[in-house]
């Protein structure tokens, strides 16, 4: 049955950050010192502060690659885009057991999905949790940073503040591929440090297409088309060439062996593709039809 007493037992071993704040200020460093300040005995896993900058639905989905493999935890996630009205923060507690901390702007909505959906929530709204000097600007450092580590030090969730119907939570919308008989709709959901290229499927979508590990496969995106084969990864082709294969997270991907699909492709999240099957091609290189 699922627990009601909105609390957190004897708190978390762990609390883990994803955040845009880059490395190359002491913005990330900063909100660790506020968790060890508050909580000492508590460790502080980075999942990721790369994120682009402001870019919640890039945020909502790194999280919720890495969300399968984190134990459970306070999972803090900061993107939070500066508006005149800012974000209510949310503590959301998940089915596993786990506590998910940001602003309520669709960042954390994926990964409460995969952590089993959501039990309850609260709004982060008792000033007493917080640092006593806030600014607009830096409220990671000022207030999730220490309801974070509250949390992961056992403070109970309803001391967090007031309970929020789960049903007002905002969710990021979930843009599914399109299988269409014998080609796919899909979109570039993300581009990793390697330039390799995520697209919202998985082999099964391109199955149902007809598309099979070996195909070659015609590309439409941005204008161009390319043929290029489907592979199990990208060491399977050689140095420099193009190929449609899994990613690490069980995601389809366009990758170059020992390159970058991005710039190849000059593509950016989110720019739509559709993806066919084709007679197979020889070569080294894939044919490109502009």
């Amino acid at each position: 049955m699922p627990r009601t007493d909105l609390t957190t037992a004897d708190g978390y071993d762990w609390v883990t950050f994803l955040s845009d704040y880059g490395h190359d200020d002491v913005f990330v460093g900063v909100c660790k010192g506020v968790i060890a300040s508050i909580a000492p005995d508590v460790r502080i896993l980075d999942v990721c502060h790369l994120i682009t900058p402001q870019d919640v639905e890039a945020g909502a989905h790194a999280l919720a690659a890495a969300a399968p493999f984190m134990p459970r935890a306070v999972h803090l996630a900061m993107v939070d885009p500066q508006h005149e009205t800012a974000s209510r923060g949310v503590a959301v507690q998940s089915q596993d057991g786990s506590v998910l901390i940001g602003p309520d702007n669709g960042v954390l909505s994926y990964a409460w999905e995969v952590r089993g959906g959501v039990e309850s929530a609260v709004e982060i709204a008792n000033r007493d949790l917080w640092l006593e000097h806030i600014h607009a600007t830096f409220r990671g450092r000022d207030v999730f940073a220490p309801v974070a580590a509250h949390l992961a030090a056992g403070r109970p969730l309803a001391d967090v503040g007031p309970s929020v119907p789960t049903d007002t939570l905002v969710r990021l919308p979930v843009r599914a591929a399109t299988v269409d008989d014998d080609h796919v709709h899909a979109e570039i959901r993300a581009i990793d440090h390697f330039g390799n290229v995520s697209l919202n499927l998985a082999r099964a979508d391109l199955e149902a297409a007809g598309i099979t590990l070996g195909d070659s496969v015609e590309l439409r995106c941005n204008g161009r088309t390319l043929t290029v084969p489907f592979t199990h990864s990208f060491g399977e082709v050689p140095t420099g060439r193009l190929t449609l294969c899994e990613d690490s997270f069980r995601a389809i991907q366009l990758a170059v062996n020992a390159g970058r699909a991005n710039q190849e492709l000059r593509v950016s999240r989110g720019d739509p593709i559709v993806i066919a099957r084709a007679p197979q091609q020889t070569g080294t290189r894939p044919s490109v039809t502009t």
